[in-house]
């Protein structure tokens, strides 16, 4: 087909002019957008990740998180948990400038985030994605600094998405530590896609991100309350002493590694919630975990003084007792050893499929009978506990079961 009074020469001549116009933009745009490496994604944002330190009313350093700059003028991505019960905070920038600050621009305390306003000009600041697009399988570079080392950096991938009762969460294979809280989760582009959350230190580099989207209608550069606003919610009720932290009912090592932890004002009906917060709720489990064989009955009641605990079962030799609703949607049973009482199995009562269970604690599993249940054998930990996951008929997960491995 010729159009009149057009030579068909050009006009095929044209189209392919027309057709270039169009795919040379598309291929130097895919260039731009090429893989980056962990080095570089360093290079052009770790500026932006800040340490933060809070301080009580004598400026004492009392606890130690991460960060990073998301405005010119000074607005900063970080977990609510980490400036929670602060009187102040410092936030030190990698080139070495602090601010001190105690203003808040938001906070949601469900998500655990808080965007933290110090008075800055011209920062350098942390380039956000698009956490809708995260892929599971993807890799993924988080920046931050555990223990108040500046900028470490750990790589890893992306390998699930969590539904918790209120958000997502990623899952990620990207090691942290105490300290990292509030880092910055890169993608392969350098973008941020995530908020570093917690880690689940049973497991072999279970760690959480909350999704930067969740994070983006929050900021911006006007304070609307300060860190005093806060701390009613540190307040079972008006007049009360503030809620004592997990961390406090424990000692030694294990008390940093609890920091984030905080008991529920909840709990304490057989049909109430322990925890509103999934992510509070894991780390007391993998407390108890951790403490198998190791504490008794009276320890394991200071840890859970604020839920409704039943006893469930009665033997010559154990005893077995149970947190109904540790969250909305997980329980908990506690074996005990008798005359002794001491812990000797942690039992999560869950409702998973079997690929939630792989994405939290791998395939590496053995399938078997015991007695009428089908089981899922992890055998024996690297923690030296023993793993067992117990199916219903329908092959859904019913339970995960932790012990002292033989």
């Amino acid at each position: 087909m010729r159009i009149q009074g057009f030579p068909e020469q050009e006009m095929r001549i044209t189209i392919r002019i027309i057709l270039l116009a169009l795919f040379i933009p598309a291929a130097v745009f895919a260039q731009n957008q090429r893989l980056k490496s962990p080095s570089e994604i360093a290079r052009e944002q770790s500026k932006a990740v800040v340490i933060i330190e809070a301080l009580d009313e004598r400026g004492s350093v009392t606890g130690q998180g991460s960060g990073f700059i998301v405005t010119p003028q000074g607005a900063v991505v970080t977990n609510l948990h980490v400036v929670l019960g602060a009187s102040s905070l410092r936030v030190k920038l990698p080139g070495g400038d602090v601010y001190k600050t105690s203003d808040l621009v938001d906070v949601d305390e469900a998500k655990d985030i808080a965007i933290v306003k110090v008075k800055g000009f011209k920062l350098p600041v942390a380039t956000l994605g698009d956490s809708d697009k995260a892929e599971t399988g993807e890799p993924v570079v988080a920046i931050s600094s555990p223990e108040g080392l500046v900028n470490s950096i750990s790589t890893g991938v992306l390998s699930g998405v969590r539904r918790f009762d209120t958000h997502r969460v990623f899952q990620i294979t990207a090691p942290i530590s105490q300290g990292s809280s509030g880092g910055a989760l890169f993608n392969s582009s350098g973008e941020v896609i995530g908020v570093i959350t917690y880690l689940l230190k049973s497991g072999q580099n279970i760690n959480f991100a909350v999704p930067i989207n969740y994070a983006r209608g929050m900021i911006g550069d006007q304070p609307s309350k300060t860190l005093a606003d806060l701390r009613p919610l540190n307040k079972s009720k008006a007049g009360a002493e503030p809620r004592p932290s997990l961390a406090e009912s424990v000692e030694g090592d294990e008390r940093s590694q609890l920091s984030g932890a905080s008991r529920g004002k909840r709990g304490r009906t057989q049909t109430d919630p322990m925890f509103a917060r999934p992510d509070e709720a894991f780390k007391l489990f993998y407390r108890l975990v951790e403490g198998i064989n190791m504490i008794n009955a009276s320890e394991v009641a200071q840890l859970t003084s604020t839920a409704a605990v039943i006893k469930s079962k009665e033997a010559d030799d154990a005893e077995e007792y149970k947190i109904n609703y540790l969250t909305p949607f997980i329980g908990l049973a506690l074996t005990f050893t008798r005359p002794e009482h001491l812990l000797t199995g942690v039992e999560m009562l869950v409702n998973w499929s079997v690929v939630d269970l792989e994405n939290t604690f791998g395939n590496k599993y053995r399938k078997h009978t015991v007695g009428k249940e089908k089981v899922l054998d992890y055998g024996k930990l690297e923690s030296g506990k023993k793993m067992v996951a117990t199916l219903d008929g329908n092959g859904n997960v019913r339970s995960v079961k932790f012990t002292k491995a033989k």
